[in-house]
């Protein structure tokens, strides 16, 4: 639903303006420290969920595209929608703490490929 603008089978959900706006980092450009979620890059956030702003600086972030938005799970879930690749990602697992062993970026370089 969220990868299709806020429609499933033929059914309208959300108006894609509202998801849209959803996906869009409503923070100020003042904003200038971005390190709430390490390894995760450049990210800003929207209505709902972090999204993108730039790509992946070093391989030691995790891998995607700029305007894709996710978010994660305290027990080391995720999902991330990344439109434009046409791409949605779920990992359900029950790994606590949090993704001590690096889970998030193994799964991200094998849907991506490492980066270069």
């Amino acid at each position: 639903m969220l990868q299709n603008e806020g429609e499933l089978d033929g059914t309208r959900i959300l108006k894609p303006e509202t998801v849209r706006l959803m996906a869009t980092s409503q923070l100020s450009d003042d904003v200038k420290e971005r390190s709430w979620l390490p390894g995760k890059g450049q990210v800003g956030f929207g209505i709902d969920f972090a999204v993108r702003v730039r790509p992946p600086a070093s391989a030691e972030e995790n891998n995607g595209a700029v305007g894709e938005f996710f978010w994660d799970g305290a027990a080391s879930t995720m999902f991330w929608v990344d439109p434009e690749n046409d791409l949605t990602a779920v990992l359900f697992v029950q790994l606590r703490p949090f993704d001590k062993i690096g889970l998030h970026k193994s799964f991200r370089d094998a849907v991506y490929g490492p980066i270069q």
